[in-house]
């Protein structure tokens, strides 16, 4: 466990006041005798994007409420755990907190990986509170973290998938033929539509679509397109096709990590998890679209979203394919698929009534940005 734990004698914690004092340093320091934790934080995200921006938050309101007696060191980009590896290095040892997906643990998380079927919910605020939601009260889906024996922190939601081109793409025939990276689920969805999915990361789109390896990009949100990836650079037109949420980002901590952790702290981290990502359709959302519209906006993208009809025919064509592929893998935690489908539908319906989510897309153009 890399997790580091110790007892700060009186002693030594007059060492380190005057240490701050010589060194001319200010901040405070942990109570006498109160135990501090040094943690680690693994991120496969850009420090400045969307979700490398919540975590530095979520850090600084946990460093600053605990008074000094935790800090967390994040490493950005993989640069401590590949990004298929976070939920590995979590387990070894290796890192306290990682940000991973369901999708990048399909055998580990059979239950969780229904956010990975596009089509399905419509409003990611929504499904990424209804996972918060199975994760408090459905046994199911709790059994599945404690057996990887990890604990979710909080679940970011992941912007509904957008499509880039370097021409306008206003219809469900427009992907034909197209070579279109994707991820999870989606990249079935595109074979669907009679495109050519490649599996390519991320973070080598920008570079794939420079040398022809593909044509376009899809399965990943306008915030982090534009803010994180510089993506309109490459891609001059964007637009939603309404395919709805088909990932999310969960934030994980060791159980064991978790469990050493005194009951103060851990309400610390849980009230720092609210303030973050409690009010999604807050002030902390919009700022970051704003900031994606403003990128939207100095990268010069077009901004569209697809008709009804023109999704319509793709989610017509994709039909139950996704969902049944996932109920056969959910098989696998042994539970009672379909009552736990029932539960995530209807825990999805319920936040769909309460959100008031609008796509990035929509809210840029809302501004006259990206016409």
């Amino acid at each position: 466990m890399s997790i580091s734990s110790r007892k700060t004698t009186a002693a030594a914690a007059g060492v380190a006041a005057l240490a701050l004092v010589l060194s001319g340093c200010s901040g405070g320091s942990a109570a006498d005798g109160e135990e501090t934790f040094d943690l680690t934080w693994t991120s496969y995200t850009t420090p400045n994007g969307y979700y490398g921006t919540a975590m530095t938050d979520w850090i600084e309101i946990v460093e600053e409420e605990s008074e000094g007696r935790v800090h967390i060191e994040p490493f950005h980009m993989g640069s401590l755990c590949a990004t298929n590896d976070g939920l590995a290095c979590v387990k070894d040892g290796r890192a306290d907190i990682a940000y991973t997906s369901p999708a990048f643990h399909p055998a580990e998380f059979p239950l969780a990986n229904v956010v990975t079927v596009p089509f399905v919910a419509q409003d990611p605020v929504a499904q990424t509170a209804a996972s918060q939601a199975l994760f408090d009260d459905n046994a199911a889906y709790q059994e599945e973290f404690q057996a990887q024996g990890v604990r979710p922190l909080y679940y970011a939601p992941v912007s509904t998938s957008i499509l880039g081109t370097t021409e306008e793409a206003s219809s469900y025939e427009d992907l034909e033929g197209l070579s279109v990276r994707g991820t999870a689920r989606m990249l079935k969805a595109l074979e669907i539509a009679g495109a050519n999915p490649s599996a390519i990361a991320v973070s080598e789109i920008y570079e794939s679509l420079g040398n022809g390896v593909i044509d376009a990009w899809s399965s990943t949100g306008l915030d982090s397109a534009l803010t994180e990836w510089n993506l309109g650079e490459v891609t001059g037109y964007m637009t939603d096709t309404d395919s709805g949420s088909f990932i999310n980002v969960m934030a994980v901590i060791g159980e064991d990590t978790w469990n050493e952790l005194p009951e103060d702290i851990q309400q610390i981290m849980q009230g720092a998890s609210e303030q973050v990502w409690g009010g999604l359709e807050g002030e902390y959302l919009t700022d970051i679209y704003d900031q994606t519209c403003q990128a939207a906006d100095e990268q010069g993208v077009k901004l569209s979203t697809w008709s009804e009809e023109e999704s319509g025919m793709w989610r017509d064509a994709v039909g139950d394919t996704l969902v049944n592929d996932w109920k056969s893998e959910a098989e696998a935690s042994g539970a009672d698929v379909e009552t736990f489908y029932s539960d995530y539908l209807a825990k999805v319906e319920a936040a769909e009534a309460e959100s008031d989510y609008i796509s990035p897309v929509q809210h840029c153009l809302d501004q006259g940005i990206g016409e």
